[in-house]
């Protein structure tokens, strides 16, 4: 292919098939100004550990023998140079590249060192061998030469024998987990003793006035101040049987807004079914305002408001919450208890959801 030419700039073919590459001649200008008037040795020097410059240089002597080659004695348009044979010129060596080496991670220390002092010479070793006039090498670096490197035969047989090896014990080790990984991770069973129930006193209650099925209510559970409740009970009670009356409260819920009343907390009642009866679930006379209402064989401690809300835990132990036949407040079978005795449906409904 011809070569062609542009204002201070070489066009020269390239490769197969042809590509096209772009070099100013201000750059050969340079290149030739530096390769003719150093030694080799002295630009060696200069040049080392500047992978840049020397990946530059290279580019430029590999250009101009092109040309040399396709387009003898002609000079592109701009240079400042007259014609300098390529045989007049320093040969630049391309830059040593270190030779790759790969661990797998189970290799010993020794392995690591032999293999990486290995590699560390080969550079050093095509630096030896590079620069010199061009029967030291041509453009593409061929005098450059390389070293091999990496690790013996011996060392990767002992890799490779010390991966099957921990492969094999691996894969020993996870036929035994399942079993015992089940069993560590298996969730606990939730109790009814998450749940803070307290025996309360309803203090005060009013008409909610956004909401034609809620009471607003104070109660006191045995805190510094009462707690203010919402409950649906207006279709079920009268007001004034709402007031001075003792009931069992739900107190580790999250507080929260109902038609714009805060509430926090749940006075706990019994219903049917289809929830068309309704009645107070209520301690026993005599059990103390503020004591915990707790369940035949669950003695832990209830759960942080935030967690009952985040792993709704209440509505995985509501379903077991009942009366029995006798209407006593139990759960799973469990009946609940104070200090005076279990708590009852206040009319004594049977077989009835307690929320």
């Amino acid at each position: 292919l011809p070569i062609q030419y542009r204002p201070n700039i070489f066009v020269s073919p390239s490769h197969d098939p042809p590509t096209v590459q772009y070099i100013y001649s201000a750059d050969l200008d340079l290149y030739m100004a530096i390769a003719s008037a150093a030694s080799s040795d002295v630009l060696s020097e200069l040049i080392s550990g500047h992978a840049n410059v020397t990946r530059w240089l290279v580019q430029c002597q590999s250009t101009a023998s092109e040309l040399a080659a396709t387009a003898p004695g002609q000079v592109a348009t701009g240079s400042k140079l007259p014609p300098v044979g390529l045989d007049k010129l320093v040969v630049i060596a391309p830059p040593a590249q270190p030779v790759p080496f790969f661990f797998y991670g189970d290799e010993d220390d020794d392995v690591v060192a032999a293999a990486a002092k290995s590699a560390s010479a080969a550079p050093a070793a095509a630096a030896g061998k590079g620069g010199g006039k061009k029967g030291g090498g041509d453009a593409g670096g061929k005098g450059g030469g390389g070293g091999g490197g990496g690790l013996t035969d011996e060392e990767k047989k002992a890799a490779a024998e010390k991966r099957a090896k921990a492969k094999a014990e691996k894969a020993a080790k996870k036929a035994k987990q399942p079993k015992a990984k089940q069993q560590q991770q298996a969730p606990a069973e939730l109790s009814v003793s998450a749940l803070d129930i307290r025996v309360g006193k309803i203090i005060k209650a009013w008409n909610h006035d956004d909401a034609e099925k809620l009471y607003c209510e104070e109660v006191d559970v045995g805190e510094d101040k009462p707690r203010q409740i919402a409950s649906g009970l207006r279709p079920f009670y009268k007001l004034e049987d709402m007031q001075n009356r003792m009931v069992l409260v739900l107190c580790n819920l999250k507080a929260r807004n109902l038609v714009g009343f805060p509430s926090h907390g749940m006075v706990m009642c019994a219903s049917n079914d289809d929830h068309t009866k309704v009645e107070f679930a209520v301690p026993p006379e005599g059990a103390k305002i503020g004591e915990r209402v707790m369940f035949e064989g669950h003695d832990g401690e209830p759960e942080a408001e935030n967690k009952v809300a985040k792993k709704k835990i209440f509505d995985k132990l509501a379903p077991d919450l009942k009366t029995d036949a006798d209407g006593v407040v139990i759960w799973k079978g469990a009946k609940s208890s104070t200090s005076a005795g279990p708590c009852k449906a206040v009319n004594g409904m049977p077989n009835a959801h307690v929320a």
